[in-house]
């Protein structure tokens, strides 16, 4: 058995020796050897030449650096040029709507000094009618006569008179004054009725605030209450019945819907 292990590994190295250098030996199907290729094509299994040695280059400052200071003295001192602003369309906007704001906040001066000047003159009464004793009633729907509205309110108190608002063409414009002949008549219709139905639409009630509250203006010059005019969807009020701004805006359900309300005059 050794004599056979020893005749073994001595036929492969005489095997491995007979081998070509560079070429690997027969029977490992991995085809021509590298030196045995022609030289077109081994060339492109040699590597690179190395790289020459370069030693580093050496800089030299030319200039001397220096700070701006130098230049002052040529720089401008004239004042700077007036430039014109370039506003967005948002921006002229807002301009066009703050000028027409102050334009129409203009022309309504001399109606707002008459209107104060009524109020001082009329002493709480108007055509006829005692304001302290007058309830306002709004959101009327268009279908509601005089013979309706007496018969509605006049479950809290006797009704001396009663003025449903109208247009030139005699159609109802949603708002009516009530006057009780008492006043604790008034103000348990005003703690009652707001919000009640009418003709299926729920309507506000207030005091006559027109001749009754000091510095009191009116919807057409700018003032009034009610909240369904505030801004948006998302700021009007709908609910029923008063809107009292003291009260925060999250206590006051937002939606679609409602009227104006509160005011006289």
């Amino acid at each position: 058995t050794t004599t056979t292990t020893t005749a073994t590994t001595t036929t492969a190295t005489m095997s491995r020796r007979s081998t070509p250098r560079g070429q690997m030996t027969k029977g490992a199907n991995s085809g021509p050897a590298i030196m045995m290729m022609p030289p077109h094509i081994r060339a492109t299994f040699m590597p690179n030449p190395p790289l020459r040695y370069m030693p580093p280059t050496k800089m030299k400052r030319r200039t001397v650096w220096s700070g701006v200071a130098a230049y002052m003295s040529a720089m401008e001192k004239d004042p700077k040029p007036s430039t014109k602003e370039l506003k967005n369309p948002k921006k002229l906007k807002e301009a066009a709507r703050k000028l027409q704001n102050e334009a129409h906040k203009k022309g309504m001066e001399p109606l707002v000094a008459d209107y104060r000047n009524e109020q001082r003159e009329c002493a709480g009464e108007f055509e006829g009618m005692n304001c302290y004793n007058t309830l306002f009633v709004g959101r009327l729907a268009y279908e509601v006569t005089d013979r309706k509205l007496l018969r509605e309110l006049e479950v809290f108190g006797p009704i001396k008179d009663l003025k449903l608002v109208k247009d030139k063409s005699d159609k109802s414009r949603g708002y009516a004054f009530v006057e009780f002949e008492h006043e604790e008549d008034m103000k348990r219709a005003y703690r009652a009725a707001d919000g009640m139905k009418m003709e299926g639409r729920e309507i506000v009630v207030d005091v006559e605030r027109g001749h009754t509250v000091p510095n009191w203006l009116p919807r057409r010059l700018g003032g009034g209450l009610g909240g369904t005019r505030l801004g948006g969807k998302d700021k009007n009020i709908s609910t029923p019945g008063r809107f009292d701004p003291s009260k925060p805006a999250a206590s006051h359900p937002t939606g679609e819907g409602g009227g104006g309300g509160g005011g006289g005059g």
